[in-house]
């Protein structure tokens, strides 16, 4: 059995030992077992606000090392708790466990996985608890994976023992319509594939890393995220949609609070100096979304509040003779399911619910699995809700 317990699982002392009992059980039962851990609770915004306290902004290697403690950490405590419970367990870090990545830090890459060490371990039934979100690169420095990582983690290590399925254990039940925070009456999504996951959590949907969906994709491992400690539905992502695949069908709605839309006004029109703007973003860290070219000449992109918050406006003006402008206070919305181009038209739906409620839309970007409107950030709540209703994505209380 490979799981992975996330930060809010964790977040206290008698949730650790909540989590311990449950798994002696497991374990006392005769199964193997392999657990991944995230930070406890808000370790990691602490870690980072103490890096902070020291140097703005904190060099990224030793950010790297301060950051990978809070993973160390509750492998550890929750190792201790096992043993407690007479259970014999020991907690590796992400090295350890044999996970060689590649890349910068604090954006590592898994290239390898060596489950030497974790078998030797399970032979001798021992627990293992994994330190997520981290491995070695080949110079032997420790790297980090983004946030989120340590989901990638336990996909990574499912495929590398030949894991059939990778359990997700987190504070929700399972993947929802829409943010519950946002609409009460969400329906959980029971089976969903690999690409419509991908879409949900690429455009805002927190269940899951969209690294981990594609490296589950690519390995062929079901991932079950489920309730770490209510009993409650589940959802599994698999190779297989519902029975109803290929239907046109809304199965989802993902937003994001915090974007900002760039105009780039480059001196000569051409795909050519495109592809330069979009080169020298790439080299500075800045995905763009949601792009399109109104105008000759013109060139409009959206980007996450999460991306380098320095757009390279000054080497563009310098390289390109270009002019940039940033909106910001903008939000997104996104319609996410299958055939949404086809009858019976889900667009106009989506542009009817927004001109009903007066939202205006700077952006917008279709395509058969996904429909995203950038609007207002203080509008973006009460579209989820209003898109979630018009959709019929409520659940059935009757």
């Amino acid at each position: 059995m490979i799981r992975k317990y996330g930060g809010s699982s964790l977040a206290t002392p008698v949730m650790v030992s909540d989590v311990a009992a449950e798994v002696a059980a497991i374990a006392e039962a005769g199964n193997r077992v392999v657990l991944v851990v995230s930070a406890m609770g808000d370790t990691t915004d602490r870690l980072i606000a103490l890096a902070g306290e020291f140097a703005e902004p904190p060099h990224p290697r030793e950010l790297d090392q301060l950051m990978a403690t809070g993973e160390q950490a509750s492998a550890s405590v929750l190792a201790m708790a096992l043993a407690e419970r007479g259970v014999r367990a020991v907690s590796l870090s992400g090295d350890q466990a044999g996970i060689e990545v590649t890349g910068e830090p604090g954006a590592g890459t898994i290239v390898r996985v060596d489950p030497g060490k974790i078998l030797t371990r399970l032979r001798e039934s021992q627990v293992v608890v994994v330190a997520g979100f981290q491995g070695r690169n080949a110079d032997g420095e420790l790297l980090t994976l983004g946030r989120g990582g340590s989901d990638t983690t336990a996909v990574a290590l499912a495929a590398a023992l030949g894991g059939a399925e990778c359990e997700i254990r987190t504070d929700v039940h399972g993947v929802r319509t829409a943010d519950p925070r946002i609409v009460p009456d969400t329906r959980p999504v029971r089976t969903i594939s690999y690409d419509t996951m991908a879409e949900l959590a690429g455009l805002g949907a927190r269940v899951l890393h969209p690294r981990s969906v594609e490296l589950a994709r690519r390995h062929g491992v079901a991932v079950r995220v489920t309730h770490s400690s209510d009993p409650g539905p589940s959802t599994v992502v698999t190779a297989e949609d519902a029975p109803l695949e290929g239907t046109p069908r809304v199965i989802g709605i993902a937003h994001e609070r915090d974007v900002r839309l760039v105009r780039v006004e480059v001196s000569a029109d051409g795909p050519d100096q495109y592809a330069r703007v979009l080169m020298m973003l790439a080299r500075c860290g800045v995905r763009p979304d949601n792009l399109s070219w109104p105008d000759p000449g013109e060139l409009r992109f959206t980007v996450r509040g999460s991306e380098p918050p320095c757009l390279p406006i000054a080497e563009l003006a310098m390289e390109l003779d270009a002019r940039s402008s940033v909106f910001d206070e903008l939000g997104s919305v996104s319609v996410v399911g299958t055939a949404l181009l086809d009858p019976p038209g889900f667009l106009p739906e989506l542009l009817r619910v927004l001109a009903d409620h007066r939202v205006t839309v700077p952006a917008l970007t279709t395509s058969q699995s996904r429909l995203t409107a950038v609007i207002p950030a203080d509008a973006v709540d009460t579209t989820v809700r209003a898109l979630h209703d018009s959709f019929g994505l409520a659940e059935d209380r009757t």
